[in-house]
């Protein structure tokens, strides 16, 4: 369901030119919604691919016929709220309610596996199934096998009133471990007996990502040792490159700069923050403002102090999908460019290529989807990798946002 949109996302990255100072047609670009497949678009062309056959911009038929089809599954949902998703006054937020409110949505179709990902990561942008929980890791196996969602509830009933083996002692098991495990069972049966044997390793999820945030963040961040160096740098002394690389990767630019008379301000900071961090790496901490004009999808769960406090201290109640991704993005997308920016002996003929599959293969790792530039969050970090200078670029745009 993807096709002609994906390549138009994918084209515009090259299109909209990354190294022009005025950053005016790039803003203009993310700012229009004509730009990004809206929500009320991407659930038109589910819902059209499973029976729906009234006129696409029909906002009643359309809105009659999805409250009709949930109502076959026994979902009761306001008028209201359906007809706001069909012209676009309102999207179903990135949260747990929201999630579940959407599979339902596509087990009233009868929706494919593969259009049940599409339509998560490409129209609503979030995490498709999570598979480390009972609710999703159900619903995976019904979708996968085309069965309905009084069966899927029935099954989630069962699993819940089992009893909890002791956990403790046992291996980390990882998502991609959990679906090879449902792929493979036969029957209802083995279902019930892997969850049975298995229940105690659907009470958390994320590990592996969270292990990347930490190992990122404990890369680019500043340490107590590098004051030495800051004094040092400022005192006149000049490094080598080997001298800098304990420092962490902020630092490490901060003085690359500061080699070059570009002295910045970072009197009475605690380099060690993720404040400063952040401030290094995008000039913000707090993340963006609500009142710029930049999509909500984009602004919404931006990394800031507060996310990564959150994520680091695995407060599951404030952490979202979206915000991990978010983080992962971001993390990798500094790493890369920075590393390059500090050893440009490493630079290859296809930087563009290398990030972007890197960042791919990152996240696929931990449980999430590839960089799609249909998405305006990933698109900002895939067209300023386009640039001579994507660290500058992707400061630049957001110092734009943040005035805006």
């Amino acid at each position: 369901m993807s096709g002609i949109f994906t390549k138009y996302s994918d084209d515009s990255i090259w299109s909209v030119d990354s190294d022009d100072p005025d950053l005016t047609r790039a803003l203009n670009y993310l700012n229009n919604p004509e730009n990004f497949r809206s929500f009320s678009s991407g659930l038109t062309s589910l819902i059209s691919k499973y029976g729906y056959d009234g006129a696409p911009e029909d906002t009643d038929a359309r809105t009659g016929f999805l409250l009709e089809k949930l109502a076959s599954i026994g979902i009761s949902l306001t008028k209201a709220t359906v007809f706001s998703w069909f012209t676009d006054k309102h999207r179903p937020a990135l949260s747990a309610n929201s999630r579940t409110l959407l599979f339902q949505v596509c087990f009233s179709l009868s929706a494919s596996l593969e259009d049940v990902r599409w339509f998560f990561s490409h129209v609503y942008f979030d995490k498709a199934l999570n598979c480390h929980t009972i609710q999703e890791a159900v619903y995976y196996y019904c979708f996968t096998r085309r069965l309905p969602y009084r069966h899927a509830l029935d099954l989630i009933s069962r699993i819940d009133a089992m009893p909890c083996p002791d956990g403790s002692g046992h291996a980390v098991v990882f998502t991609k471990d959990i679906i090879r495990q449902l792929d493979s069972c036969t029957t209802e049966e083995e279902l019930l007996t892997f969850f049975q044997k298995n229940k105690h390793v659907f009470s958390q999820w994320n590990r592996t990502a969270l292990k990347y945030i930490e190992f990122y963040v404990s890369l680019i961040q500043g340490k107590e040792s590098d004051k030495a160096m800051i004094r040092a740098a400022k005192a006149g002394r000049t490094f080598l490159p080997d001298e800098l690389r304990p420092c962490g990767l902020v630092i490490q630019e901060y003085l690359l700069s500061a080699s070059n008379g570009c002295f910045g301000y970072i009197s009475g900071k605690s380099i060690r923050s993720i404040d400063f961090m952040l401030e290094q790496m995008i000039t913000i901490s707090s993340g963006l403002p609500k009142q710029t004009q930049i999509p909500a999808v984009v602004r919404q769960n931006f990394p800031s102090k507060k996310t990564f406090s959150d994520i680091l201290n695995k407060s599951e109640l404030s952490t979202s999908y979206d915000s991990i991704r978010k983080c992962l993005i971001l993390l990798k997308f500094y790493h890369f460019w920075v590393n390059l920016l500090l050893n440009p002996d490493l630079a290859a003929d296809n930087p563009f290529d290398i990030y972007r599959d890197e960042t791919n293969a990152l996240l696929a790792e931990c449980g999430y989807d590839d960089l799609f530039a249909g998405n305006p969050y990933d698109w900002l970090f895939l067209w300023a990798s386009t640039s001579g200078n994507p660290l500058n670029t992707l400061r630049q745009a957001i110092h734009s946002i943040e005035d805006a």
